[in-house]
């Protein structure tokens, strides 16, 4: 038998093989669906036109592997390891293409019975009957030098931690001396969260079947996947899904407005920054600059009156206006002098730098409920909320929260653990109690909205773990919210933005803050040309 061809992808701006029932809210936006949805799909392409269910079974196997032998050529030996449900089906399909291929397979399965749902029953028989063996888990048996391993162990029905003996069969697989290809998903990752609460396979390509998943982009479950590619399995295109969340990657950023040729600096965006205490002078720096590297025409910075001089002499481009202090930190009577600087401008960010004293905290409350311009809620001004982002919903302009799984917690009264094994619950609890769009920083970011909106980031770069850098995302936000971007669309273009421009310096491990602003010009064009 011939080379399989292998022609499916899952990279970001592909046409996607489950049809959403909505077109993407942002460039180059690709659909997540819910595992649930993505049933619904089978069940009606099987119900509705006719399709026999082992049909899509025996489709989903054929092609993952062809996915396989393209991707391994030079491999020829397979461990299968199969579940008792229709993942394991899916897994005997696998092992019976590629020993029909050629190549030396074996299957393992928990007690060395087959699947036994009725549709994995049948598609088990004819691979053992063309002579594929299967044995019992031996948790002292090797695994096979260079195998490719396949894991079909559990799929998207799966829920909560794997217990034994699956946890020892997944620790056992992550022994595997070769690549490891889940189907579906990782077992041990939740579909629709991504969390990962007890033993995960670890796999270097996750071939997922009818439409990406959302756990596969969301962490911790998404370290654990590898490559995505999704698959088509012959699900007809007359039947369409409800998308949970739209997956992005660089060319979001194009959604950013450029200047207008007939324009000016306020046409362009006018930005106010509530910014500065002793000790913190540069997130006003950092935030100032990269509004205006992303495209504002004005960024006049708010700052302590002592802090004044210092924080001009750092920058030439940001404008500094002295108000109201008590011992150099921001107060109730900063105030009226800031918004009557923001009387021109078009959005507001509020937090970098601030610090945490007491008389801080009057100001921020004022100006959530007195401004009524978008606003960047990050930082320090998050610390001054407390556990009670109700709170937040008295402002009227628009908002969007930046915090990081930390500041998430405390907002949320819960602990950071908690909210790192839960991250879409976690942003989408806050967004409904403030009110605003909530962009929980972090490995793979989500952008979620009161409504139940969701976006996630599909790229970025370790060089993002550096001070400042949550600065120059909040100043990249405020930019889109001044060139009059609704707050949703504004917070995924800048995220974008700031993820590209983190693979961009070419600083590595050595990247600064202010690597990642004098980066954007480059990145919002790129992906305005893209």
């Amino acid at each position: 038998m011939g080379a399989f061809p292998w022609n499916h992808s899952s990279k970001i701006g592909s046409v996607p093989t489950a049809r959403p029932r909505t077109a993407g809210p942002f460039p180059g936006a690709s659909p997540l669906f819910a595992a649930a949805v993505l049933r619904d799909a089978d069940h009606r392409a099987t119900s509705r036109h006719g399709i026999p269910s082992i049909v899509l079974m025996e489709r989903a196997g054929l092609e993952s592997a062809r996915v396989i032998w393209a991707r391994y050529p030079n491999s020829r030996k397979a461990l299968v390891v199969v579940g008792s449900g229709n993942n394991g089906g899916d897994g005997m399909v696998v092992a019976r293409h590629l020993a029909e291929a050629g190549w030396r397979v074996e299957v393992v399965s928990v007690d060395g019975s087959p699947p036994a749902t009725p549709d994995a029953h049948v598609v088990s028989n004819i691979a053992i009957g063309l002579g594929v063996s299967l044995r019992a888990f031996d948790a002292m048996a090797p695994m096979p030098e260079g195998a490719v391993v396949v894991d079909a162990l559990l799929g998207t029905g799966s829920h909560g931690a794997p217990r034994d003996p699956l946890d020892r069969v997944i620790a056992w697989m992550n022994g595997a001396r070769g690549p490891v290809v889940a189907l579906d998903l990782p077992s041990g990752v939740g579909a629709d969260t991504g969390a990962v609460p007890g033993k995960v396979v670890r796999a270097d390509l996750t071939i997922t079947y009818h439409g990406d998943k959302v756990g596969l982009h969301v962490a911790p479950g998404r370290e654990h996947v590898g490559e995505v590619v999704v698959i088509d399995i012959g699900i007809p295109t007359a039947v369409t899904s409800e998308v949970a969340g739209w997956l992005f990657g660089p060319s979001a950023a194009a959604a950013i407005p450029a200047k207008r040729s007939d324009g000016h600096k306020y046409s362009a965006g006018a930005v106010v920054m509530v910014t500065g205490s002793p000790g913190m002078t540069g997130a006003a720096v950092l935030a100032g600059t990269a509004a205006l590297r992303a495209g504002a025409g004005l960024v006049v910075a708010t700052v302590p009156a002592p802090l004044s001089p210092i924080m001009s002499a750092q920058v030439a481009e940001v404008m500094f206006a002295p108000v109201a202090d008590e011992d150099g930190a921001l107060c109730a009577a900063s105030v009226d002098e800031i918004l009557t600087q923001a009387g021109r401008a078009s959005a507001l960010a509020l937090g970098p730098g601030i610090g945490r004293a007491p008389a801080t905290a009057e100001a921020v409350t004022g100006l959530v409920e007195r401004s009524g311009l978008p606003m960047v809620l990050d930082a320090d001004g998050l610390w001054h909320i407390g556990d009670t982002p109700e709170r937040l919903r008295k402002h009227a302009g628009g908002l969007i929260l930046t915090p990081h799984s930390g500041e998430a917690a405390r907002l949320l009264g819960i602990s950071r653990d908690d909210v790192d094994a839960g991250r879409i619950a976690a942003a989408r609890s806050l967004a409904v109690r403030s009110g605003a769009v909530v962009v929980l920083k972090g490995p793979g970011t989500l952008v979620c909205d009161p409504e139940g909106g969701l976006a996630v980031c599909a790229h970025g770069s370790p060089a993002l773990s550096t001070a400042g850098t949550g600065d120059v995302l909040t100043g990249i936000i405020t930019a889109s919210l001044a060139k009059g971007m609704p707050p949703f669309a504004a917070a995924v273009a800048a995220v974008s933005a700031h993820a590209s421009a983190g693979e961009a310096t070419g600083h590595g491990d050595g990247t600064l803050a202010g690597d990642l602003a004098a980066a954007l010009p480059a990145v919002i064009a790129a992906a305005r040309t893209a």
